[in-house]
């Protein structure tokens, strides 16, 4: 027997009374009972109560006693109009639990968009993570990936490479071939995958019935074995990936598409001697064993481009302060050179689910794929490619599209096996990506290697549209106090002694400090306002997706000021890089230039300064008695040596200057004359505080053309440059003028 509490409509507590001999169950939702006295709603127990039938339950049925059971209550009050939770997105929702947006972004990158749990559950075990507000944006690559029996006889080809061989750079991933070179996404325009592979998806359901994928094996490299795609696939695979560049490039994505030999790799960077060996395991592989391919996007954390990951074998409770737990089914990563440097067989590591670093026992630990806390996006089967069905090609779970560290959990109705984990530590270290590419340069049989798989010919070098694009935002400085309040700042802030105290209350409650007090007369600080104007700034570029890679600034005080503030904003880990090239024309700080705090001098005073960084000039080298054009020329001349300097990597840079650096940097890169002084004075005069511009490199790809792609000719350097609108809002504010009390006397 078993007592029910209800409730009744008019809130009086009564007590009913159900009995049965037979099986138990638990009540775990809310249970109506209805008697002939009236309706009662049953609260919420997790006491037994027994039960013959669940039949018993449902509305107009009735027990084995007579007892009339449950049907719907009338509703007093309806609420539909409320928004339903499953109408809300995961980001939403997160916030809505309290998690602050920035790393509720981070936590859905992460996980692949794969659902709140999976989001929650990264962000409290991410809670210690010292790096959990730095906004990295994470790196993206999309892969063609084996599946069936191909599958199965390359993985077991690495194995028994593995085993018989050791380890070479082909274990770092897991079977693919690359339609794409790494490129970053900010993680607040992750949601864009869904849209594009959706079109993604239309366009291989419109490709011809071209029949199965051909490979064909190539060994007479004796640094790598592998399989080139051959005609008329590769072309189909290149035309199909120019084709989703344009779309990512018109959501703000620079996504480069592979434009060298496909190809799915075997081995590579691997001793000599094993070459033959290795040759014979690769010829046992028979590729015209049934088989489908997926296109899959992944993402990895951007700290483990060139780390070596370790699986945990063992669970390692921590004995001193500095140790890392180790827990199953965790991964840690680290430095490769740990393995040189470490005296006693301890590592230095971070933990994969947690975030945190210290040290930890390597023969706890295995070397394993670096894909294995790789996190798996999207992936589409190609429908052309197999027996699939077009409308199973696009793969979810549960409606969910999968994210993951590892292959695909649900692999309908294919038996692969994950390969099994060899605990051993070859003394040969992985390779990072860019050592991976560079063995197309490197080949001996470099022509026959590119005729294997006729691929057509652009006029354009390769190379010239793998990098990423180059993109240069140009920021003033912030409000500054000897401008907002002209000499008298200098002059009321400081006593005989050089004590300062503040005259305003947009004055800086504290100084840095420096020298001599003096040099703050041509050097001045910041206001507060000026600070909050910096800080805004980068808040709206974090908010637009904005990511730096490298920030270059002025020695001007307030420069270094407006720079640190503006990367407070966008929370990023990027060091200041102190460069006299970007102070402003000399003419106006005649007759002698500012004695700038040095870059020791401001790492001393806690800001975020590249001290090890060797500028262009000093500001002993800039002339006084320079000219416009000179101080054009000047910016001009770093500006192109900085975008030359960076053009491999490419990225998004930063230069924080002056009201003149805005156009001195960007003028003769768009292939202009430098301006005469009446012509400089009136372009600058109403540059506000803050002010923003984006100089961007074009693409130089203008369209696909059949299974290769339209090049754009240019004829200069100025050609590839081109000013662009800002990616935040302009910030504009009233004045706000001193006033005295005493004139309220008058």
């Amino acid at each position: 027997m078993m007592q029910i509490l209800c409730i009744s409509t008019h809130l009086d507590m009564v007590t009913t009374k159900v009995e049965s001999p037979e099986v138990n169950i638990r009540i775990y939702e809310s249970l109506i009972v209805q008697q002939q006295q009236g309706s009662f709603k049953a609260i919420r127990l997790s006491e037994s109560v027994t039960k013959t039938d669940m039949s018993y339950f449902e509305d107009g049925a009735e027990n084995h006693q007579g007892y009339p059971m449950a049907g719907l209550p009338p509703r007093r009050k309806s609420q539909a109009s409320l928004t339903s939770w499953a109408d809300k997105s995961t980001l939403e929702i997160l916030q809505l639990m309290g998690f602050p947006k920035a790393r509720a972004e981070k936590a859905i990158a992460a996980t692949g968009s794969n659902g709140v749990q999976e989001a929650s559950d990264w962000l409290l075990s991410h809670v210690n993570d010292p790096n959990l507000d730095l906004i990295v944006p994470r790196e993206y690559i999309i892969y063609l990936c084996p599946k069936g029996q191909l599958l199965d006889q390359v993985q077991q080809f690495w194995e028994d490479s593995l085993r018989q061989c050791g380890w070479n750079s082909a274990h770092i991933y897991h079977p693919h071939i690359t339609l794409c070179t790494f490129f970053s996404m900010c993680d607040n325009k992750v949601d864009i995958l869904d849209p594009l592979m959706e079109l993604l998806l239309l366009e291989l359901n419109q490709w011809p019935q071209v029949g199965p994928i051909n490979l064909d094996l190539y060994t007479k490299n004796k640094n790598f074995i592998g399989y080139f795609v051959k005609s008329p696939h590769d072309a189909y695979v290149e035309s199909l990936m120019v084709r989703l560049q344009q779309e990512f490039l018109k959501a703000g994505v620079e996504m480069k598409p592979q434009l060298k030999q496909l190809h799915l790799t075997l081995a590579f960077q691997y001793a000599p001697e094993q070459h033959d060996n290795l040759m014979r395991m690769a010829e046992k592989i028979d590729v015209q064993c049934p088989a489908h391919w997926e296109i899959q996007v992944f993402s990895r954390d951007a700290a483990i481009k060139s780390a070596e990951v370790r699986q945990v074998l063992k669970h390692y409770k921590p004995q001193q302060a500095d140790e890392l737990e180790l827990n199953m089914e965790d991964f840690v990563f680290m430095d490769p050179e740990e393995h040189r440097t470490s005296p006693d067989g301890w590592f230095k590591g971070t933990s994969w689910r947690s975030g945190l670093s210290a040290y930890f026992p390597g023969n706890f630990t295995t070397k394993c794929a670096q894909m294995e806390i790789w996190t798996l996006h999207r992936y589409i089967t190609l429908p052309n490619f197999s027996s699939v069905g077009k409308e199973d090609t696009l793969k979810r779970r549960n409606g969910v599209k999968t994210g993951q560290a590892s292959l695909p959990p649900d692999l309908e109705g294919m038996d692969i096996d994950a390969p099994e984990l060899i605990v051993s530590l070859p003394e040969k270290t992985q390779s990072s990506s860019g050592e991976y590419d560079n063995v197309w340069g490197r080949s001996d049989d470099g022509a026959k290697l590119y005729a294997t798989v006729n691929k057509p010919i652009s006029k354009a070098s390769p190379q010239e549209f793998q990098r990423p694009l180059r993109k240069l935002l140009i920021s003033r400085h912030g409000e500054r106090c000897d401008f907002a309040f002209y000499k008298s700042w200098f002059e009321e802030s400081f006593d005989r002694e050089g004590r300062y105290s503040r005259m305003n209350l947009n004055c800086p409650k504290f100084l840095v400090s420096r020298n001599s007090y003096k040099n703050f007369a041509k050097d001045a600080p910041l206001t507060l306002i000026g600070r909050q104007q910096a800080r805004i700034t980068g808040e709206a570029l974090l908010d637009a997706g904005q990511y730096v890679t490298n920030v270059y600034c002025s020695p001007s005080l307030r420069c270094v000021e407006t720079a640190t503030e503006i990367l407070k904003g966008m929370r990023s880990p990027c060091r200041l890089r102190v460069e006299p090239c970007l102070y402003e024309w000399s003419g106006w700080c005649k007759p002698t230039m500012p004695q700038f705090m040095s870059p020791m001098e401001l790492e001393a005073n806690g800001f975020p300064v590249d001290s090890q960084y060797t500028p262009f000039l000093t500001p002993a080298e800039i002339s006084m008695s320079e000219s416009v054009a000179d101080y054009y020329n000047r910016s001009f001349n770093f500006t192109k040596a900085i975008m030359r300097k960076h053009k491999a990597e490419g990225g998004t840079f930063l230069f924080v200057g002056h009201s003149g650096t805005l156009d001195a940097c960007t003028r003769q890169m768009l292939g202009h004359q430098p301006r005469d002084p009446s012509g400089f004075r009136d372009k600058i005069r109403g540059c506000p505080y803050c002010a923003l511009c984006c100089l961007e490199e074009e693409s130089g790809i203008e369209g696909a053309v059949g299974g290769g792609w339209r090049v754009k000719e240019r004829t200069s350097e100025a050609d590839r440059w081109q000013l662009v609108d800002p990616p935040v809002l302009p910030l504009s504010h009233g004045a706000n003028k001193n006033i005295t009390w005493k004139m309220l006397l008058s």
